[in-house]
């Protein structure tokens, strides 16, 4: 077992124990957030023909006389194709996304042309090609439109209905199972006894899994459970889960409870407490092919070490690029301790007209929810650092990059909101 590994080195361990998820084929409509596991290619081009980009005049013109007149043949309705080529001095009236006659060289804008009868006319310049989307303008047959690994979005969705694919192959989603090891942690819709506390740890976990694109399988706590019980009860979990977490009996003072639970399980250790603040109590172990990652009790530390230790492996195991996305930023308000383990703060990040900016939100004790509210980032500090003051640049990891919107600049930036001022106990001012 390695003991107080940093950081890094801590989660290359941990990607390096990956085992590859399998991957499946699901429909299109289910396919959102999804990662792709394979290449997806074009079967055809998109336009499969030509087509008017607005509704109006398809016309044939000689070029030599720049013909303005032209004989208005028929007009093209919703799904009608037009009746061979135009001939000279020819019009069809036809509509966006429309099929266009053989012969067009133009299609002119219905508002900018004149009908009487079956004469049109038209005052302005002709351009050849002019209001025409050509067969493969958007996509050609054969262009690779998303690579192996790319998430699956709205747009892409989209694209892959106008080609007619119902289906695509995606990596499986990782299972997990969360374990609270806390003796004294019910479930949160108990009603509490003397000494017992609701578990906001498992729906926190969830949560985050959730946006990574896992899966929660069960979530279990010890409770009462002898640790013969606890023991069977993971290991009828291993055929069903990619993942374990548990949350508490980190620290005991003479014995972390989660690493006993691991080394009775057989499990092979991979590191154990990564000095980091808050959640330096932390470990992983492999389990046949399952990894079991170990996160504190305290909800700002367990919160802390997800983002570190679990979000990398659950995109990992997706085929998804496993970087912490880290950005310079500069802080606009103050944290007044120093020294100590490498510290992470949690904050809030947005980007503006003047860059990136961060706010060192309140509570930031390891026990405390306050900072968990608003926190899209957590602010690096490196081992032994000095007192962090309003002005300085700091490196910053985005959390969920679609909460860094540039329209709530002035929540983040704004040195006189009291919501963002802390002392030294976390508390407001």
């Amino acid at each position: 077992m390695q003991i107080a590994l940093n950081l890094t080195e801590a989660q290359k361990i941990l990607l390096n124990a990956l085992q590859p998820l399998p991957s499946e084929t699901v429909s299109i409509m289910e396919a959102l957030g999804r990662v792709s596991f394979h290449d997806l290619t074009a079967p055809w081009s998109i336009p499969l023909y030509q087509q008017a980009a607005v509704d109006g005049f398809a016309v044939h013109a000689d070029n030599s006389d720049n013909k303005q007149t032209f004989i208005l043949r028929n007009y093209l309705g919703d799904g009608e194709t037009p009746e061979g080529p135009l001939g000279k001095g020819q019009a069809v009236a036809v509509k966006t996304g429309g099929p266009v006659p053989e012969a067009t060289v133009a299609v002119i804008p219905w508002e900018q042309a004149t009908v009487e009868g079956n004469q049109l006319s038209f005052s302005g310049e002709i351009i050849t090609g002019s209001n025409i989307k050509v067969p493969g303008e958007d996509f050609p047959k054969g262009e690779i439109f998303a690579g192996f690994g790319t998430m699956i979005t709205p747009g892409l969705i989209s694209l892959m209905a106008a080609f007619g694919l119902e289906k695509v192959l995606v990596h499986r989603r990782p299972k997990a199972a969360i374990l609270s090891l806390g003796k004294q942690v019910v479930p949160f819709t108990s009603d509490l006894m003397p000494g017992q506390i609701r578990d906001s740890n498992g729906p926190l976990l969830a949560s985050y899994l959730a946006i990574d694109g896992g899966e929660l399988i069960t979530l279990e706590y010890s409770g009462k459970k002898s640790p013969g019980e606890l023991e069977n009860s993971i290991l009828e979990l291993l055929d069903s889960v990619d993942l374990v977490l548990t949350t508490g009996g980190t620290y005991s003072g003479t014995g972390d409870e989660s690493r006993l639970l691991f080394e009775q399980l057989g499990a092979r250790s991979l590191f154990w407490d990564v000095p980091i603040q808050p959640g330096g109590h932390n470990g992983a172990a492999l389990l046949n092919s399952t990894l079991m990652i170990s996160l504190s009790g305290n909800p700002a530390a367990c919160m802390v070490g997800y983002q570190l230790f679990v979000a990398p492996v659950v995109r990992a195991l997706q085929g998804i690029k496993a970087d912490l996305q880290r950005v310079s930023a500069q802080c606009v308000n103050s944290y007044p301790r120093k020294g100590g383990p490498h510290r992470f703060l949690r904050g809030y990040a947005s980007c503006g007209p003047e860059g990136w900016k961060v706010s060192v939100l309140p509570g930031q004790k390891p026990g405390m929810q306050r900072s968990l509210m608003n926190c899209n980032a957590l602010i690096e500090l490196p081992a032994g650092h000095l007192p962090l003051e309003a002005g300085m640049e700091v490196s910053v990891i985005l959390l969920n990059p679609s909460s860094h919107t540039s329209n709530t600049t002035k929540l983040a930036w704004n040195n006189d909101n009291p919501v963002l001022k802390i002392d030294l106990t976390g508390s407001r001012r």
